[in-house]
């Protein structure tokens, strides 16, 4: 049985309210994580006020360059692996897929962390 109108308007906006609420906990769990950081550098290698301000406006800009370039991943997941630093690979395709939502969604190439 199809849904009328109405009840695909509420199905709609439910799922428009689940996906914000979705994305407000990512940029939580990501704001966060920048923080967490911030304080390792602080307190295990005495970054002080100019130094953790480089380390987000980096972070940031490495952001923007892999929303517009996803394929960097592999450069990154090579280098770390360099380091003898290892993470799960990324999958490209679906960052590109992510990317290019947060790209075209927000009409930036990446959310700004305040």
């Amino acid at each position: 049985m199809p849904l009328s109108s109405d009840m695909k308007k509420v199905a709609d906006q439910i799922k428009a309210e689940v996906e914000q609420s979705v994305k407000e906990d990512q940029n939580k769990a990501i704001t966060r994580a920048v923080k967490m950081a911030c304080m390792v550098l602080y307190n295990e290698f005495g970054f002080g006020n100019k130094r953790l301000c480089k380390f987000v406006e980096e972070l940031h800009n490495g952001c923007n360059e892999i929303v517009a370039r996803p394929e960097e991943w592999y450069r990154i997941d090579e280098k770390l692996e360099q380091l003898g630093v290892y993470f799960d690979k990324e999958d490209i395709e679906e960052r590109e897929e992510h990317s290019r939502d947060v790209y075209h969604e927000k009409g930036r190439k990446f959310r700004e962390y305040k």
